[in-house]
């Protein structure tokens, strides 16, 4: 259900859906970049090794009254090909779309 609302609502695709909470009035989508969508961001390359994994909230467009969050897990990774170690592109979050870090 929410993986559906989450491409078509958001235009958020790539992403494995998790769960959904609602806190505060609000609600949260907590979600996931693809295993097979993981690659390096240095060099593209998708030989890469998860090296931990931090959560961001980012602020997406409310859905009627109630204000809506992406929780994403973000993941540390290790490229094999360049041996750079960074954080995971968000494509969700870049500059061109809506969605804000929070």
């Amino acid at each position: 259900m929410s993986n559906s609302l989450l491409y078509h609502g958001f235009g958020i695709t790539d992403v494995d859906y998790l769960k959904t909470e609602y806190k505060g009035g609000a609600v949260y989508f907590h979600v996931k970049t693809k295993d097979e969508k993981l690659c390096c961001a240095a060099c593209g390359s998708l030989d890469v090794i998860k090296k931990g994994a931090s959560e961001r909230l980012f602020k997406a467009v409310p859905i009627g009254l109630k204000p809506v969050f992406i929780v994403g897990k973000i993941q540390r990774l290790q490229c094999k090909s360049c041996e750079v170690i960074k954080q995971e592109e968000i494509k969700y979050a870049d500059k061109k779309n809506l969605i804000q870090d929070v």
